[in-house]
């Protein structure tokens, strides 16, 4: 799952935020999570200059600073401030592992992540990052096992994520294992709807089988997402093998189309 797609979809949370409209860095925290980075930072970059020694306001600086495109060091400076203002908190370990993962920096990733689950053993995210590091390393097993602690964990919590069941079926996806996978794709799909990297492959897994379920997957996902390239040429394909010529054109303009800068 790439960095990028991953945090534009993720909620980050700050212990013990002060939860008043008012505060500077609440009112911060909720433009993050709906995407407004240019704003939260805005807010963030003077009050980090006048609160030198918030970690909140650090982690969510560094966040902002890889969302607009800032160089990666900048991202990283921040975030590492926040663990070492914050030595407990697990969250600012996370996302400073979701950095060195996306900087190619592995080890750095695997051992941010090891540090966020020593602090916060019920962390799903944490569990299926680390997983997806350990896929990095070649380290298949130790990456199953990371999957299947997260999704054993994910089964206790009242809000439900797909992330850990669209992983695991990745990996066996890749390794052959594609029975297995089909049913991984289904269960991240009936935990999160809108998944469409599950869905886009549970399509291509089901295209043989049964062709109906697969255009209907693919249907779904490109009219939630209008922009999904990868939709729009799976859908091309799976038309195109069932003699749906003139449709199939159609989604390979779109395809071309979602492709361009």
């Amino acid at each position: 799952m790439p960095l990028r797609i991953a945090l534009l979809t993720a909620v980050l949370l700050w212990p013990a935020l002060p939860q008043t409209p008012s505060h500077p860095l609440q009112a911060a925290l909720e433009l993050f999570n709906s995407g407004k980075y240019k704003e939260c930072f805005d807010i963030v970059s003077p009050y980090v200059q006048q609160n030198p020694e918030s970690p909140t306001a650090h982690k969510l600086l560094g966040m902002d600073q890889y969302m607009l495109g800032y160089p990666p060091r900048e991202a990283l400076k921040e975030v590492l401030r926040a663990t070492e203002l914050a030595p407990r908190d697990a969250d600012a370990f996370y996302y400073l592992g979701r950095l060195y993962f996306s900087a190619d920096n592995a080890p750095g990733a695997l051992g941010a992540f090891q540090k966020a689950v020593e602090l916060d053993p019920l962390s799903v995210k944490a569990h299926t990052q680390m997983g997806q590091t350990y896929e990095v390393l070649g380290r298949m097993a130790d990456a199953e096992k990371a999957y299947l602690q997260a999704i054993e964990l994910d089964r206790k919590q009242v809000k439900k994520s797909g992330w850990p069941y669209y992983s695991i079926g990745l990996l066996c996806w890749n390794n052959g294992r594609k029975e297995e996978s089909v049913a991984y794709f289904r269960e991240a799909i009936a935990r999160n709807p809108g998944l469409s990297d599950a869905k886009i492959k549970l399509a291509v897994a089901l295209s043989n089988q049964k062709p109906e379920e697969a255009r209907r997957l693919l249907e779904e996902v490109v009219r939630a997402d209008a922009g999904n390239a990868e939709g729009h040429y799976r859908l091309a394909l799976l038309l195109s093998k069932s003699g749906k010529q003139q449709e199939a054109a159609e989604q390979f303009a779109l395809f071309e189309k979602c492709r361009k800068p």
